[in-house]
C-alpha cells in the first residue's frame, strides 16, 4: 500500500462524521504517565501535517455543529490541559513551526501575575499571566479548567458554580475576550454538571474517552507517555469512539 493511499484511508477512518480531539497534558521529560516529551510531540505534529490533517479550534467544531461554519476536509483538535509552563516553552514553538493551532485549558487560580509568584505543583510550573496572553496572541484558543483544578463531582452545587463562573470571568478579564470552552478536571462529570457548565455560559466542554458528540460531553483521545506517532496513526485509523485507554486530569 502506498503512503498516499494509506494516509487517505486513515483520514477517512478518523473523520467519518466525527472530529478527533486529542488530549495532551505536560510536554516535558518528567516521565509522568500523562506526559510526552517535546521530541514525541514534534513527531505527532509532523505525522498530522504529513497525513493531511488540519488543526482547528473547538470553536470551529462547535460552529460546524451549530451550522454556523464549515470545517476543512480532515480536521483534528489538539487540546492541552492544566496550563503548564512547558506549553509556551515547548509546545508553542512546535505548533508555530507548522502553522498549527491548539486549545489550552487554563486553571485560573494557578495563573500567577508574574514570575516571582509562579505556581508550582509537583515541581511543575504553571503559566503566568503574560504567558497565557502570549498563547492567545499567537492565535491559540484559551479555555477554562476551573479555578482550583478540583474534581467537580465532589463539590456542592454552590462550590461547583464558583469553579465554573469565576474561572470564566477571571480568564475573560485577563484576556479581554469571551471564554467559551471548558475542560472537566480529571474528566469527572455527569448530567447535572454538564447543565451547570451550559448555564455558566460556555458553548461546549470536553471530557475523556467516555464522552460523546454532545457539545458539553465531547470525547477526547488520551495521549499517554509512550504514545508514539505510529500509535497515534493507529488511534486515528480506528473507530476512535472506543478502544483506547482512559485518563486525564
Amino acid at each position: 500500500m502506498t503512503l498516499g493511499l494509506c494516509a487517505a484511508l486513515l483520514l477517512g477512518a478518523a473523520c467519518g462524521g466525527e472530529v478527533p480531539i486529542l488530549m495532551y497534558h505536560s510536554v516535558s521529560g518528567n516521565g509522568a504517565p500523562l506526559t510526552v516529551t517535546p521530541a514525541v510531540l514534534d513527531q505527532h505534529l509532523e505525522y498530522l501535517a504529513n497525513a493531511g490533517f488540519t488543526t482547528v479550534s473547538l470553536a470551529d467544531l462547535l460552529d460546524d455543529q451549530e451550522g454556523r461554519g464549515k470545517l476543512p476536509a480532515h480536521p483534528v483538535v489538539l487540546t492541552f490541559d492544566d496550563g503548564y509552563q512547558d506549553t509556551v516553552k515547548s509546545v508553542l514553538p512546535l505548533l508555530e513551526k507548522r502553522g498549527q493551532r491548539a486549545t489550552f485549558f487554563i486553571v485560573s487560580g494557578f495563573t500567577a501575575p508574574d514570575e516571582s509568584h509562579r505556581h508550582f505543583e509537583r515541581k511543575q510550573g504553571h503559566l503566568i499571566v503574560a504567558e497565557v496572553r502570549a498563547l492567545r496572541a499567537a492565535g491559540m484558543e484559551i479555555g477554562s479548567h476551573t479555578v482550583n483544578h478540583v474534581k467537580l463531582t465532589s463539590l456542592s452545587k454552590e462550590a461547583l458554580r464558583v469553579e465554573l463562573t469565576k474561572s470564566k470571568l477571571d480568564l475573560e478579564r485577563l484576556l479581554g475576550l469571551s471564554i467559551d470552552v471548558f475542560s472537566y478536571p480529571f474528566t469527572a462529570q455527569r448530567q447535572d454538571i454538564r447543565a451547570e457548565v451550559q448555564r455558566a455560559g460556555y458553548r461546549g466542554a470536553v471530557t475523556g474517552p467516555r464522552g460523546t458528540g454532545n457539545p458539553y460531553d465531547l470525547q477526547r483521545i488520551t495521549i499517554h507517555r509512550g504514545t508514539t506517532a505510529q500509535d497515534l496513526r493507529g488511534l486515528l485509523a480506528e473507530s476512535w469512539g472506543t478502544g483506547y485507554s482512559s485518563g486525564g486530569n
